[in-house]
């Protein structure tokens, strides 16, 4: 039995249904893969191409509200599971959380019912925070 060590600083939101596209940092080849999860840390995505660990990829999230392109680390690859850091500077991390929050509200009623927050930029020490003040979108 294989024992998982989370290192993550983030807490990841399962995300099933969510499309994104990525290629390999100088390449043009252009892959569309299902998330199984994201956090403001990075993110781990079913693929169906080759990759290899320390692989930098160019990702694009479709956003209807701001155009978003993170640059991402491969840290792990397990199967078909591909685990990703974000490398992007902070500011364009910011961008994609913010665009993120906002996309992700129309589905915020389903995260509610799983009392599953939004992505936050930083890691809050409030692990007791009222479930229905994390939905809020100011």
């Amino acid at each position: 039995m294989r024992k998982s060590i989370d290192k993550r600083n983030t807490g990841r939101i399962r995300t099933p249904h969510i499309l994104v596209e990525y290629k390999l940092k100088g390449t043009d080849a252009l892959f569309k893969v299902e998330l199984v999860n994201v956090s403001s840390g990075g993110m781990c995505f079913l693929r169906n191409s080759v990759v290899a660990k320390n692989d930098i990829l160019v990702i694009r999230f479709p956003f209807k509200s701001s155009k978003v392109i993170l640059e991402a680390q491969v840290l792990r690859i397990d199967g078909r599971e591909v685990g990703v850091k974000f490398t992007s500077p902070e500011e364009e991390i910011g961008r994609f959380v913010d665009s993120f929050n906002y996309e992700y509200a129309s589905l915020a009623s389903q995260a509610k019912d799983r009392q599953q927050p939004l992505l936050f930029s930083k890691k809050t020490d409030d692990d007791d925070m009222d479930p229905d003040r994390m939905l809020e979108i100011d």
